[in-house]
């Protein structure tokens, strides 16, 4: 069984705007990348960082809030770095400035999500017992791809419906909502020390 409280918990935190889903719903309003590879690098680093997060866990115990603020410290540079780039990116019809699956992959495995997910929803020791990490994992395995194909299509109505003006503007507002996000998470790992 499932815990219910999981499956909201990852839910609510799917729906809610990181790092990811705007990446996710930037590469539907740009209409050139597929969604498929996308979500496939989604779903794998969501699914290696909470599995190594939650080794580290079970290795460390209680020192393991120790790395909270260089986690969250290497994200904020990281999500900063992405945004930087977003921010100066220009329409480019060769393709060659879309998101592409790396990118995703590599922010999601960096995104405070995965952190929530391992150290917070997943059952209190899930990694001893590999039954329930696996249901937890597969349902996981199910919301992720529909969390990350709903943020998208999102952003791929939203350039349908926007006309040329609106899809200049989806990248500017990406990265200023990444440097949001960097921001935030450099103030939590300051905070941390």
């Amino acid at each position: 069984m499932v815990s219910g409280s999981f499956l909201i918990g990852l839910v609510l935190l799917l729906a809610t705007p990181g790092p990811t889903n705007t990446l996710l719903a930037l590469a539907g309003a740009t209409a050139r990348p597929r969604a498929a590879p996308l979500l496939i690098a989604e779903l794998s680093a969501y699914l290696a960082a909470v599995i190594v997060l939650g080794a580290i866990a079970a290795a460390l115990g209680a020192g393991v809030e120790n790395l909270r603020p260089w986690m969250q410290a290497a994200a904020a540079l990281y999500l900063s770095w992405v945004a930087g780039r977003m921010w100066r990116s220009r329409p480019d019809p060769s393709g060659a400035g879309e998101v592409r699956p790396i990118l995703v992959a590599t922010t999601t495995l960096l995104n405070p999500k995965t952190l929530i997910i391992a150290f917070v929803l997943m059952p209190e020791g899930w990694s001893a017992e590999a039954e329930v990490a696996a249901r937890h994992l597969l349902a996981m395995s199910l919301l992720v791809p529909l969390a990350g194909a709903a943020w998208f299509a999102g952003g791929r109505a939203l350039a349908a419906t926007g006309g040329a003006r609106v899809q200049r503007l989806i990248p500017r507002a990406s990265a200023l909502l990444l440097g949001l996000f960097a921001m935030t998470l450099a103030g939590r790992a300051l905070a941390g020390w």
